[in-house]
């Protein structure tokens, strides 16, 4: 629902949800969790009323875009952000740039054509309004001394792993080697909440900073009382204990202060919350969000309608970047899965049955598919924002089929309303302006 309105304040517009039951087969979990869907229309009608009322189109979405301090789609209160409009000023001066670049180096091919189209979007963190969204986490020093920090998340392949590590290491001042993590073992690790709904890093970051205070302080007591020197003079640092200027060095390992440790009391901190919702009683509504804008290159063959995506940078907003590996691979991957069921992966069914049930007829994108990508994050936050860093899992997916209808609409005039968008959809529009043209010269003698 929320993605119907988007990043935009339209005072005149009215949305109802409808869910309908089918006897087609089951929906799973997906990058961008229905966002992806409506944006791609509502992107499209953006651009379709900028070329009805022969306007720029970034101009169009400029006039209607969100204030820093406006509502949420649904007319809720969330946080404060220039998101929206960041994001669209950099895809603008990256369109143009890229545009004098085309031009440059365009040659003469009768047989080619191109375009570039852009999109803009908004996803929320979290599960929203009335869900249940607790999050918590653990800090151990152990009997080996090791830094040991839980999590109830899963590593799946998202990087879970090294955004906990990053942060950790970053509030405490130690190295990696001397931390322990430990996740997925429900005996073992406090409840987290799902790893889902783009939450993971913004959980982690809020949850190491509500246990960093009181875990060295009780680390740096416990090092007080062992090397007789008050607390307050020491500070943690890489693989143990250090005066404050550090001009002694080391004053004692992790794992020898571990082993003189024995007769005092352990050192466990746990925390435990839900993640920031807004204030007001708006079912599902979400109170941070992350902003993305697209940029879309791609390339018609005239003769047989095929399309090759040659350019797919993005501009995100979505505050400090915890890992640039991690963030830059999450943007790049989501914008590799949604080339997939913008061009190629379609679920064909009939009577409730899947026709395409394996990868020789459900096509998904190979390495020679993938085109140039760009990533550029904007890390700015509003003044005084205590939220820190947003997760970035699914807001690479959802503007890039817009982005791409976009462009094949200025290569050759038609748009797209469906998808994934095919070669043979392609050549037909390819005949039909053809035709036309043909019919409107033939009348003009």
């Amino acid at each position: 629902m929320e993605h119907a309105v988007g990043p935009y304040q339209m005072e005149h517009v009215a949305v109802d949800g409808v869910s309908i039951f089918t006897n087609n087969g089951v929906s799973g979990e997906f990058r961008g969790f229905g966002g992806n869907q409506v944006t791609f229309a509502l992107e499209g009608q953006i651009d379709r009323l900028a070329e009805k009322l022969a306007i720029d189109p970034i101009e169009l979405r400029r006039k209607n875009l969100r204030k820093t301090s406006s509502l949420g789609p649904m007319g809720h209160r969330i946080a404060p952000t220039s998101g929206a409009s960041d994001v669209l000023e950099k895809i603008n001066a990256h369109s143009f740039n890229k545009q004098l670049e085309i031009d440059s180096n365009k040659t003469k091919n009768a047989q080619k054509v191109s375009g570039i189209g852009i999109a803009i979007s908004m996803h929320g963190g979290g599960l929203g309004y009335g869900r249940l969204d607790p999050a918590g986490g653990s800090l151990t020093f152990t009997e080996t001394g090791k830094i040991e920090i839980a999590f109830g998340f899963e590593e799946a392949g998202q990087g879970i792993l090294h955004v906990i590590e990053t942060i950790l290491t970053e509030e405490l001042g130690c190295d990696v080697k001397d931390i322990n993590v430990l996740i997925g073992d429900t005996a073992k690790v406090p409840s987290s909440g799902s790893t889902t709904a783009s939450r993971g890093t913004s959980m982690v970051w809020h949850a190491v900073n509500k246990m960093k205070r009181p875990f060295k302080q009780q680390l740096l007591q416990s090092a007080g009382k062992v090397l007789k020197i008050p607390f307050e003079q020491m500070v943690l640092g890489i693989g143990g204990i250090y005066s404050k200027d550090k001009s002694d060095g080391m004053l004692v390992s992790y794992a020898q202060l571990a082993r003189q440790m024995q007769n005092l009391p352990p050192i466990h901190v746990t925390t435990s919350f839900d993640f920031p919702t807004t204030p007001d009683e708006v079912d599902g509504g979400h109170f941070l969000y992350t902003f993305s804008s697209v940029f879309a290159q791609v390339e018609i063959d005239l003769l047989t309608g095929k399309l090759r995506v040659i350019n797919l940078d993005q501009v995100i907003a979505a505050g400090p970047v915890v890992s640039l590996r991690g963030y830059t691979g999450q943007i790049e991957g989501g914008g590799v899965m949604s080339l997939g069921y913008t061009l190629m992966e379609e679920a064909v069914m009939d009577q409730g049955f899947y026709r395409t049930e394996n990868l020789d007829s459900y096509l998904i994108p190979g390495m020679q598919d993938i085109p140039s990508m760009n990533v550029t994050a904007i890390e700015k936050l509003e003044a005084g924002d205590p939220y820190g860093p947003r997760g970035v899992g699914e807001i690479g997916t959802v503007a890039v089929a817009p982005a791409i209808a976009k462009a094949i609409h200025d290569a050759i005039g038609y748009w797209p309303t469906k998808l994934p968008v095919s070669s043979e959809e392609l050549l037909t529009a390819i005949s039909r302006k053809e035709e036309h043209q043909w019919l409107t010269a033939k009348k003009r003698f």
